[in-house]
């Protein structure tokens, strides 16, 4: 697992994106059995579980009807999703609602269309031996992270000002052996490998005990797609959010695609993740809604450590206008 953010990426992407033209945008009108169309979804990470919603919707492809084809494409190291989409690498993208607020913030013209985990599967875990049972404890300690909103968060309301960061690598062999390690996780895959391994561990999660709940792995595209090609951004949501509605009953049709995506993928670690999903409602309810008091809440304490205006508005960010009524 490793979650993509903006880093330095954003300010030259803010500028390549302002002249860029979203993949296939040309076409003024909707897709269409006369006019079909191929939209591309750009992942986080190599194909996965925690993504099942998105491969879902390619394999079944729900809405080739209406002359949408779906290509969902594999993330890896290196992969910027904020960055290639808003320069027209790719339509869509998966990010969190945090970077995709920060990246609105410093001028990057992209939009969030649909939620997919309600509930953020971010955490962090550590060996049990040194009783980390809350974030504050931590202090005293290295963290593995990838920079990011959250981890600013987490360091300024929980004070951790005594801890070494040190660039994630996602390399469960690291923390195995270095007890004063701890790492940044998702509490679905990473948890399961880690238990696999023997390792006594606790876990924290950032929105059950951080406080901190951004709309985890949402849909975003850019400003430009969503003006010219309205119908195919229609489309795409409702491919999306019809994915992780299959995905959630019977996960076999992602599950396909993602081992078809990733050679590396286990079987064993993706059930496992597809578990503790459903176990623990990450999904929530209301698959693909967003509401205003969450993102406004989100950009308060993204205020809280200087990220975004105090006065930013969180409206800016996302929409609920191309959702299945």
């Amino acid at each position: 697992m490793k979650l993509k953010h903006l880093a330095t990426a954003v300010a030259s992407a803010a500028v390549i994106a302002l002249g860029a033209t979203a993949c296939g945008s040309a076409a003024a009108t909707g897709p269409s059995a006369a006019n079909p169309q191929t939209a591309t979804i750009l992942m986080n990470w190599f194909a996965q579980a925690e993504q099942g919603g998105y491969w879902d919707a390619m394999q079944n492809q729900t809405v080739k009807d209406s002359g949408v084809t779906l290509k969902v494409q594999q993330g890896g190291p290196g992969i910027q999703t904020i960055a290639q989409v808003a320069a027209g690498q790719s339509d869509f993208g998966i990010a969190n609602a945090d970077d995709v607020m920060v990246a609105r913030k410093n001028g990057l013209p992209i939009v969030a269309v649909a939620a997919a985990y309600d509930t953020n599967l971010q955490c962090i875990m550590s060996h049990k031996a040194i009783g980390a049972t809350s974030f504050e404890a931590l202090n005293g300690h290295q963290i593995s992270r990838v920079p990011s909103p959250y981890f600013d968060y987490l360091k300024s309301h929980f004070k951790l000002d005594n801890i070494e960061e040190i660039n994630y690598t996602g390399s469960l062999a690291d923390f195995k052996r270095n007890d004063n390690l701890a790492l940044q996780c998702y509490v679905t895959s990473d948890v399961y490998n880690a238990e696999k391994e023997g390792i006594d561990i606790n876990v924290l999660n950032i929105a059950k005990d951080g406080g901190y709940n951004p709309y985890g792995l949402l849909l975003f595209t850019t400003d430009k797609l969503v003006k010219e090609k309205p119908e195919l951004v229609k489309s795409v949501v409702k491919a999306s959010v019809a994915g992780w509605k299959s995905f959630q009953a019977d996960p076999t049709a992602a599950k396909t695609a993602v081992m078809a995506a990733n050679k590396d993928a286990d079987s064993a670690t993706f059930d496992a993740a597809v578990k503790t999903i459903k176990d623990g409602n990450y999904l929530g309810a209301s698959i693909g809604s967003m509401t205003e008091e969450r993102w406004n809440t989100l950009r308060d304490q993204l205020a809280s450590i200087g990220q975004v205006p105090a006065g930013f508005d969180a409206k800016t960010a996302y929409t609920n206008d191309f959702l299945p009524k």
